[in-house]
């Protein structure tokens, strides 16, 4: 879940990021939407639907997000995933 903090910019107030928690278990991140333990991991994980609509005269967006930390990736959602029709996930590997 994305927490939200309400602050003071220049003698008006703008809701900033605050901090991100798990949806499953609470569990906080320790960077931004980056669940890694050390500066050198990138470890990000959402669960999302993104609706979009556009038109000539413009348009609009939906998208509805839970955040979930690595370890309930892992230990929940695949488990649930697999037990369900037996789904598999894509997975693609890079090396730089």
């Amino acid at each position: 879940m994305k927490h939200m903090k309400t602050v003071l910019i220049l003698e008006h107030t703008e809701e900033v990021f605050d901090k991100l928690t798990c949806d499953v278990c609470g569990a906080e991140s320790h960077w931004d939407e980056n669940w890694g333990d050390k500066e050198h991991e990138k470890i990000m994980t959402t669960i999302q639907l993104e609706e979009e609509e556009s038109f000539p005269s413009g348009g609009q967006s939906k998208l509805t997000q839970y955040h979930i930390c690595p370890q309930c990736f892992k230990n929940h959602l695949v488990t649930w995933m697999e037990s369900h029709r037996e789904a598999k996930p894509t997975v693609t590997t890079s090396v730089w």
